[in-house]
């Protein structure tokens, strides 16, 4: 495999990841529970928020393979049910409705911030079906790279949100939920067409 084929997988697999993540869309929540605290206190829930994270991306990706065999689940089963639950994703994402309710920050950062918003159904089934089509090390080497992106979003929110806007913010959101609703389409459309190959001929 050369090395150009190997960044375009990497493209590939962080577009869909990031599409699904999407910490940016996160990013007003995370300020609006982290508001009153300080700078310092900030920097360590944006850590801890980004070490969770971290770990259940590489934690669902070497373990991918083996919850599929466990649970005894198809390919073209995963497909359809993963992409309907993106659809109802991007729905709920294009709907602009607030994801969590106002917790304690030491458990926010956690749940629901680390999971699920970050890491919830749609990241989990995502990966679980980028598995089945790129190997584990790219999809690993990846997770550092989306981790490490959102610390940074996290880490420098504040400036991030005076800088673009609520708005820009607002409107990449929507954006992002295009661009779900779009692979969850194309996932429900090619388990169909692995369940019905007699549909294309």
């Amino acid at each position: 495999m050369s090395i150009e084929e190997i960044i375009i997988h990497m493209l590939i697999i962080f577009s869909q990841l990031f599409a699904i993540m999407n910490p940016l869309s996160a990013l007003p929540i995370y300020l609006s529970e982290v508001e009153e605290y300080t700078s310092e206190e900030r920097k360590y829930i944006a850590r801890r928020i980004t070490i969770v994270t971290g770990v259940l991306l590489i934690v669902f990706t070497i373990a991918g393979d083996w919850l599929l065999t466990f649970f005894g689940i198809s390919i073209p089963a995963l497909r359809l049910g993963g992409g309907v639950l993106l659809m109802a994703i991007s729905i709920d994402m294009l709907g602009g409705l607030p994801k969590t309710k106002s917790v304690d920050i030491e458990e926010a950062a956690i749940v629901p911030l680390a999971t699920p918003l970050l890491v919830g159904p749609g990241t989990i089934t995502t990966i679980l079906l980028l598995e089945t089509v790129y190997s584990t090390w790219e999809i690993l080497i990846v997770d550092i790279i989306l981790t490490v992106t959102t610390f940074i979003i996290l880490y420098y929110g504040e400036q991030l949100f005076k800088f673009f806007g609520k708005s820009f913010i607002a409107t990449l959101g929507r954006v992002m939920a295009v661009i779900v609703a779009a692979i969850a389409a194309q996932m429900i459309h090619d388990a169909i067409i692995e369940w019905f190959p007699n549909l294309v001929s």
